[in-house]
């Protein structure tokens, strides 16, 4: 059962019954009576989107609870290897920029 309490809408300034959702609006002007709420809920869902496509392999609410947690230690193993080469080549660049200047 939802709880019913009551908001000024940030637009119009009048009272509104609000029931704690997320894209609840004004019945008077039609505004949403609490559009950080809504913002945050929406980077949070393009976050999450972004993310998942950025996934070697797609973690499924499907799947079995070992299976999630193996797919995501495939694809924390694939960036931590592709961060780590690429470290290397870093050092590897610095080391010889390096050498390049002591032997001037």
């Amino acid at each position: 059962m939802s709880q019913v309490s009551e908001i000024k809408c940030p637009v119009c300034g009048k009272w509104s019954k609000w029931t704690n959702k997320i894209d609840e609006r004004c019945p008077g002007c039609g505004a949403h009576l609490d559009p950080s709420r809504l913002q945050y809920a929406e980077e949070k869902r393009i976050t999450t989107e972004t993310q998942r496509q950025n996934s070697y392999l797609v973690v499924k609410e499907s799947d079995d609870p070992l299976v999630q947690m193996g797919k995501q230690f495939v694809n924390w193993l694939r960036w931590a290897t592709f961060y780590g080469i690429s470290v290397i080549y870093v050092v590897i660049a610095i080391a010889v920029i390096l050498f390049g200047l002591v032997m001037l």
